[in-house]
């Protein structure tokens, strides 16, 4: 990701579907477990946002202003027992690109059109969102 940008991160464990998930950092030595604490609904834990789906089996992790603090390895896990949990390990890297601005802002009178131009490297996938009111993006569009 880059830093400033969003970034959604789905950690599946489909065989576990309704038992509880987090996400944490390896240097700190998984000391903090990012766990949304509720299922099926999506619930801010510092700077990220979490989703427990519980029908799909997939932890949903969204960092909202990426910063350089944010790389490192991570684990997504789930807790299969009071001894025995399953992880994912993943590596989170920012980078940073002053070139391709991470917000931009148009405005138009309601029942106007806006065009919305967005600058990126064109070997990047683009979407579209729009953020509800727990800050995160919803798709609205994807493209290659």
């Amino acid at each position: 990701g880059y830093s400033g940008g969003g970034l959604m991160i789905k950690c599946e464990h489909p065989q576990y579907k309704t038992r509880p998930k987090y996400i944490c950092k390896e240097s700190d030595g998984c000391s903090e477990r990012k766990n949304p604490g509720v299922q099926d609904e999506w619930m801010e834990n510092g700077d990220v946002s979490l989703y427990d789906d519980t029908r799909a089996g997939v932890l949903m992790v969204f960092f909202r202003e990426l910063k350089a603090a944010d790389a490192g390895t991570y684990r997504c896990g789930v807790n299969v027992s009071h001894y025995t949990e399953s992880f994912t390990e993943l590596q989170l890297n920012v980078k940073h690109d002053a070139k391709y601005p991470k917000r931009v802002t148009e405005s138009a009178h309601l029942g106007e059109e806006v065009n919305i131009t967005c600058q990126i490297p064109e070997e990047h996938k683009v979407h579209f969102c729009k953020e509800d009111d727990n800050h995160i993006c919803q798709n609205i569009s994807s493209s290659k």
